[in-house]
């Protein structure tokens, strides 16, 4: 249950970042800085409600019912987004459902994460995190895949709303039938106060095993955001590479991350989770000088299939490592700031690149700059005592 809600979400993930991302642009008029401005907006709101909502689920043990509120409150935004760009309603109106959409599409990820807790002990834990890394993968693919006749059939809108309910009835299992593991809640529930709280966050970063592990984390999640996101237009920028070629780049990319996520869950609960998220880190380290040298289509083309495969197995080993730092009692908030981070990585790594490409520098070089947060969580990660 646990794997498939993770599936589901992936398929109306890709589905509205695919195609609701190219109407609201190119058929809706909105400008590209409005748009990327949902990321930015729901990362801030993410940053000032996720910490504190998981510290609570911490204390009051109803993290399945904060899961499924977020949850029901992404479908419900995402197909009103749907709905008022299918029936011409305004603009605006169909950007905000999406703004909503993303917002609580990553709030449930928050309460959906430390279940990792209470599905696997610490040996198991790289293998159950892997085959929800798995799961999420093959969502990609297969959201892509399914809804395709009906995207060139109808158009960019047709797949939305059935991506939607799809995702509503494959996440419905966990939301129903998952029991949390009991455990004494507090006879009186403390009031959940909102906003950022400083002083328990500064002191998460000096009591916490785990916060240099997220440090680490937030500076390498930089540079795999950045690539994944431009590694189509470095293709075609760099090599010319056509794009049927990049599409076939995407699928294998996908696929190879699907068994690296499967493979690392074996080899991190066999030789340790921080030896292989180690090995995985110097591995990025000389994959990344190598694709910002390559000049031949057919070796860009074997190194992307590597890349897939680790990064697949880069997330996995990463949420089985965090999790396995978390103290008791902080897990919720402990893995609040796995997403947060996640999501602000997508932003300041771009800006890196694009700073290389502003001055100058080219693709290459921006390519090549990636290595820089890899290098930095890499010393990070090297100098962290279990």
């Amino acid at each position: 249950m646990w794997c498939l809600y993770t599936f589901a979400n992936s398929i109306v993930f890709v589905n509205f970042l695919v195609y609701f991302s190219k109407w609201i642009v190119l058929d809706g008029g909105l400008s590209d800085m409005s748009y990327n401005l949902v990321f930015v907006i729901s990362a801030a709101a993410l940053l000032l409600t996720g910490p504190a909502l998981a510290a609570h689920t911490d204390k009051c043990n109803d993290r399945k019912l904060f899961l499924n509120l977020a949850t029901i409150a992404t479908i419900a935004s995402y197909m009103a987004a749907a709905l008022f760009a299918i029936f011409g309603a305004h603009i605006l109106l169909a950007f905000f459902g999406l703004l909503a959409g993303q917002y609580f599409f990553q709030l449930a990820y928050i309460f959906f994460d430390p279940l990792l807790n209470d599905l696997a002990d610490e040996k198991n834990r790289a293998r159950a995190s892997g085959f929800a890394q798995f799961a999420s993968a093959a969502g990609l693919v297969f959201g892509l895949a399914i809804f395709l006749p009906l995207v060139e059939s109808g158009g960019r809108l047709a797949s939305l709303v059935p991506s939607v309910i799809l995702f509503a009835i494959l996440a419905a299992p966990l939301m129903i039938f998952y029991r949390e593991k009991s455990c004494k809640a507090p006879i009186v529930k403390p009031k959940i106060k909102l906003g950022f709280d400083w002083k328990m966050f500064r002191n998460f970063l000096l009591t916490s095993a785990a916060a240099p592990v997220l440090i680490a984390f937030f500076f390498y999640t930089n540079a795999l955001n950045t690539i994944t996101n431009n590694y189509s237009i470095y293709a075609g920028a760099v090599l010319n590479m056509p794009d049927s070629t990049t599409a076939i780049i995407l699928i294998v990319t996908q696929i190879a991350a699907m068994i690296g996520a499967l493979l690392i869950g074996f080899f991190g609960d066999k030789f340790g989770i921080r030896r292989s998220l180690l090995a995985i880190l110097w591995t990025w380290l000389l994959l990344i000088p190598l694709i910002a040298a390559s000049s031949n289509m057919n070796l860009f083309f074997v190194l992307a299939g590597i890349l897939g495969l680790t990064i697949g197995a880069g997330w996995a080993a990463s949420r089985a490592y965090i999790s396995t730092n978390l103290e008791s009692g902080k897990v919720g908030y402990g893995f609040s700031f796995y997403t947060i981070f996640e999501r602000f990585s997508a932003m300041v790594g771009p800006l890196a690149w694009g700073g290389v490409l502003l001055v100058g520098g080219g693709y290459r070089l921006a390519m090549l700059s990636m290595a820089g947060f890899i290098l930095v969580g890499l010393i990070i990660l090297m100098r962290i005592k279990k």
